[in-house]
């Protein structure tokens, strides 16, 4: 028997079995019978439908395009009730696991252990974390992971600083140090008993206590960066005075899931300051912790003039609206931005690439070896997606986005400063098309980089502007200003070419049928508009954007099922409405394509939108 492709019928039983833990923790090794850490093909985060909402580099290269909008049909229907059967039970604080199989991008399916836990909302905002390992262990890959860790340990031995980390879960401090390879824990409490006992023993000087309370509460609030220096004998119980450095981050492992991790060192007390690493300290940013612009540059330039026979990414990464959050929430805040996704841009490229902090809010992005375009597109992703993920509960009604344009070595160019203005132009192109996205660079579908004489100034926005849509809707606004009513077949046609569409459907009636259309599609009715809550996509203006029919899939079923019948691959739908009385639904649709939406695209479809409802209605058609 193959064990590739089948599980032992021994631990098959075991690993089938779903069970409450009230524990959190990713893998349960115990459960195999090699004992071994199961290989993660990645982590997911997802809605009650299975809809994906954030996932890392490795779930998106190793699932692709399947996942994007949904994890559903890279599950074998067989197993689907058991991952189904977990998200309808699981609860705070419990993780769940059960055996599925699923399948990659190659095609195979292979059993994964799915861990599941609850991470916020309720009912239909609920959202779901989903730890993914493939079941049959990776020996070679496990035994040179422990190999290295031994390794770490030797070298961690040999630092004279202290470590430190706080569990959001059980509040306990945890402070110890590494000798070769045993772990020495010095101290592991509560924060708070920890705090106290310092305070009240006198451990701390008085002229250093407020600096000593402001430390506990930073780390007990989770502040991202900190660092603290006073004069103490906490290290020693008392029995010696030092001045000590405490210097600390909070990272997420998981949207829901955050440590306090720092060092402690001992400082001279005269210079009151641990001695700086000067070559470190010369080529890194000091606020993302990333690279500085001089040196990402000449990083970057460097692998290009070794003519590598690989490829390699220049990913451009632009904060949206950053100046707006910096006004909007005050520039310390904006200062938490830039480090924490300067966190999860180091998090997602590990070792396959480098990154640095160019300007404000922008950073460049260096990748090697990509495999493919897939493989590039799921690091994109997983930046993108925990990016709008990362600050998605401190305000209402904010998040924060990133947009990204990339170039590629050799295929767009092999110098430098032209890949550089080639994915500056494709940033450009995202953030035109309504930001939070990537658009990776490809002179047949963008066109060259116009530049000036000297090639150093690059003209993102290209000779030639929108003016012809925006001609169009001002000659249509004056027809109507003057009385001329245009026909309405010959209106959509129009409209049809200038937006580059390949139908627009208007359907009317109780049954919401078909009554005109100026292309191709199999469209006949809408009547899943009457679907129980379909409407409710619909925002105030009474439009609805379907990038890709996918979205649809597990959350509005009939109309996924009908659409896709008809080949629409995506759509902005118009309510037609009298008196709040939806009278018939404009659809501006693609066939067996799909694409994200523009903003500018979505406020002219809106008005033409109107436009329409109102010829119909003086045409009696509605």
């Amino acid at each position: 028997m193959n064990s590739e492709k089948y599980l032992n019928l021994a631990i098959l039983p075991v690993l089938c079995y779903t069970y409450y833990n009230s524990e959190v923790s990713y893998l349960d090794v115990n459960l195999l019978s090699s004992g071994k850490q199961l290989y993660s093909v990645g982590s997911v985060i997802v809605d009650r439908s299975l809809h994906t909402q954030t996932g890392n580099e490795a779930f998106f290269s190793y699932f692709g395009n399947d996942v994007t909008y949904s994890i559903r049909r890279t599950i074998d229907e067989q197993d689907f009730p058991r991952l189904e059967e977990c998200i309808n039970k699981v609860t705070a604080g419990v993780t769940l696991r059960t055996v599925i199989r699923m399948k990659g991008v190659n095609g195979e399916l292979r059993w994964i252990l799915a861990s599941v836990r609850l991470i916020s909302g309720r009912g239909e905002s609920e959202l779901y974390s989903i730890e993914l390992s493939d079941v049959f262990s990776l020996e070679g890959m496990s035994q040179a992971s422990t190999s290295r860790l031994s390794e770490y340990r030797y070298i961690l031995s040999l630092m004279s600083d202290l470590a430190f980390e706080y569990s959001f879960q059980t509040r306990h401090i945890r402070i110890y140090m590494f000798d070769c390879c045993r772990e020495i824990v010095l101290a592991d409490e509560e924060l708070d008993k920890w705090q106290k006992k310092a305070v009240d023993s006198g451990w701390v000087l008085s002229r250093y206590i407020e600096t000593f309370n402001t430390l506990c509460r930073d780390i007990k609030n989770g502040v991202y960066r900190f660092d603290y220096e006073f004069e103490s004998s906490i290290l020693t119980a008392g029995k010696n005075r030092e001045m000590c450095l405490f210097r600390g981050i909070t990272r997420y492992d998981a949207p829901d899931v955050r440590k306090v991790s720092g060092l402690i060192s001992v400082i001279n007390a005269r210079q009151k300051a641990k001695d700086i690493n000067l070559a470190l300290e010369a080529n890194k940013d000091s606020l993302s912790g990333l690279l500085n612009k001089r040196t990402v540059t000449s990083f970057a330039m460097d692998i290009l003039a070794s003519k590598p026979g690989h490829d390699v990414n220049l990913v451009i990464l632009d904060i949206d609206n950053f100046t707006d959050i910096n006004t909007g929430y005050g520039h310390l805040f904006g200062d938490e931005v830039i480090y924490t996704i300067a966190n999860i841009v180091k998090k997602q490229i590990g070792t396959r690439g480098f990154a640095g902090r160019i300007s404000g809010g922008d950073f460049l992005i260096v990748l090697e070896n990509t495999r493919n375009e897939e493989d590039l597109r799921g690091i994109l992703r997983a930046i993108r997606t925990n990016t709008e993920l990362a600050f998605g509960e401190r305000f209402e009604d904010f998040r924060v986005t990133c947009s990204m344009g990339v170039s590629t070595y050799p295929k767009d160019s092999e110098n430098y400063e032209e890949l550089f203005m080639q994915a500056d132009k494709a940033l450009y192109i995202a953030q035109q098309k309504g930001q939070n996205r990537y658009v990776i660079y490809d002179v047949e579908k963008h066109g060259p980089v116009e530049k000036d004489p000297s090639s150093r100034i690059a003209y993102l926005s290209g000779q030639k502007d929108t003016s012809e849509k925006l001609a169009f809707a001002s000659a249509l606004a004056e027809s109507l200003v003057f009385g001329r009513i245009p026909d309405i077949s010959v209106l959509l046609e129009q409209i049809r070419a200038v937006f580059g569409l390949d139908d627009i459907c208007v359907f009317s009636g109780k049954d919401m049928g078909l009554i005109l259309s100026c292309g191709n599609a199999a469209s006949r009715s809408a009547e899943y508009l009457f679907g129980d809550g379909y409407t409710e996509h619909f925002n105030g203006d009474g439009v609805f954007a379907i990038d890709n029919v996918n979205e649809l899939e597990g959350r509005e079923d009939n109309a996924f099922r009908q659409l896709t019948e008809e080949h629409i691959g995506g759509a902005v739908q118009y309510l037609m409405t009298e008196d709040s009385m939806i009278k018939g639904l404009v659809s501006f649709c693609y066939i067996d394509r799909f694409k994200k939406w523009s903003v500018s695209d979505m406020n002219y479809l809106t008005l033409l939108g109107k436009i329409i409802t109102s010829v119909l209605k003086k045409q009696a058609f509605i």
